[in-house]
């Protein structure tokens, strides 16, 4: 231990804060197990080594629960905006196609066999990228070769305030052994997890297994494919790649919409729902699931479900304009069965109202546009963000 804490007591460090897209968007982040290899200067013998031994590194970094990321060896990802359009849905369909365009990877493609074919050491094609990653992390030190790594909060001081390491590293510092270099940066990563296991902080805790719980089984499985595209795209590095475009299509949305709310609902006068900030998405439900959310729409401070009853009127008018059935009496059934005091069809209809938002967006902003209560099991629901957002179309009347 002593022997570490000596040689990195010799190694230049810096500490610092990351930049961060939005503190609930931390899916986005780069994982906290991630080292990533960068080098703005010319260092080919680090680099070599680094591209020669890297499956061998690797394993021994995967040990020590370290996922080592050297930039040469990664494709840009495939595209992945179905992806972004859930996790950030303000982002607009044209920023969307900018990002992954056939013109964008063309271009990067061609400018790097350029300069590989101009004789570069193959460190080099990959500066700007290096340079995008750490201006994306918010780094403005002047350490210009050396590994980037994420760091376990200090559970002991509370401290979690500098949460991102870098440490210098080039062809000088491993002149005399690169494996002695690598063997004391893993115990140093040994000794580190040794630390979290001890104020057994390793509890993954998840809010995704709650928020999803209690829907239909396609849209479960829709959000657990995406969560496995993201955490597949994390690990593999690929999404050190976007991350630097992806903050610079965020700052430019800035101007259009507050990432720390979310936007309002609109009704349209053929009854269609949409989130206008959200690029006009549109919720798609059945005409009575539809009919009783408008119900909860037009009463935004909310409706006690068990006196259902009282809105008959307003249910069985929206109901008769939405659905396409021409027998009235049937209508007027589904509306006597839903708004029954013994009957439970309510609670169904709530369900897939929520299934419909949780399948099209990130449940932190899903979870403003269901139906619900202030507490699970509250008779009192309400949509969240129209008790104080309602915009109303001037051609609807209900």
């Amino acid at each position: 231990m002593a022997d570490i804490q000596e040689f990195f007591a010799n190694m230049r460090i810096e500490k610092f804060e990351n930049f961060k897209l939005d503190s609930n968007l931390s899916n986005f982040d780069v994982s906290e197990n991630t080292v990533v290899f960068f080098d703005l200067e010319d260092n080919p013998q680090i680099s070599q080594y680094i591209e020669n031994q890297f499956s061998e590194l690797n394993k021994k970094f995967a040990e020590v629960n370290r996922n080592l990321i050297y930039i040469s060896n990664l494709d840009y990802p495939k595209d992945i905006r179905d992806l972004l359009k859930f996790y950030l849905p303000y982002l607009s369909a044209s920023d969307l196609k900018k990002f992954y365009s056939e013109e964008h990877i063309l271009s990067k493609m061609v400018n790097e066999m350029f300069e590989l074919f101009e004789g570069k050491s193959s460190g080099s094609v990959f500066k700007s990228e290096y340079q995008s990653i750490l201006d994306y992390i918010g780094y403005k030190g002047n350490i210009k070769s050396g590994f980037i790594f994420f760091d376990h909060p200090d559970y002991r001081n509370y401290n979690t305030h500098y949460n991102t390491s870098i440490l210098e590293c080039n062809d000088l510092l491993l002149k005399d052994s690169p494996d002695a270099f690598f063997e004391k940066l893993i115990q140093f990563f040994k000794n580190e997890n040794d630390r979290i296991e001890e104020y057994d902080c390793m509890i993954d805790n998840s809010p995704e297994y709650y928020a999803y719980q209690n829907l239909d089984d396609d849209t479960k499985e829709k959000v657990l494919e995406i969560q496995s595209q993201l955490r597949e795209l994390r690990d593999s590095g690929q999404l050190l790649f976007a991350l630097p475009i992806l903050k610079d299509i965020l700052n430019s949305e800035a101007n259009k919409i507050n990432l720390n709310s979310v936007s309002k609902v609109l009704i349209m006068s053929n009854y269609r729902i949409v989130l206008p900030y959200f690029d006009n998405l549109e919720i798609q439900l059945s005409h009575l699931t539809k009919a009783i959310y408008i119900l909860f729409y037009n009463n935004p401070q909310g409706i006690n479900i068990k006196e259902l009853y009282k809105y008959r009127k307003e249910l069985l008018d929206l109901y008769s304009n939405i659905s396409y059935q021409i027998d009235y009496d049937k209508i007027q059934q589904s509306i006597d069965d839903l708004v029954n005091p013994e009957s439970k069809a309510i609670y169904t209809h709530i369900s897939r109202i929520k299934t419909a938002f949780y399948k099209q967006m990130y449940y932190v902003y899903a979870k403003n546009y269901i139906v619900a209560g202030k507490n699970f099991g509250d008779d009192f629901k309400y949509i969240p963000i129209i008790r104080t957002n309602v915009i109303y179309d001037p051609e609807f009347n209900d």
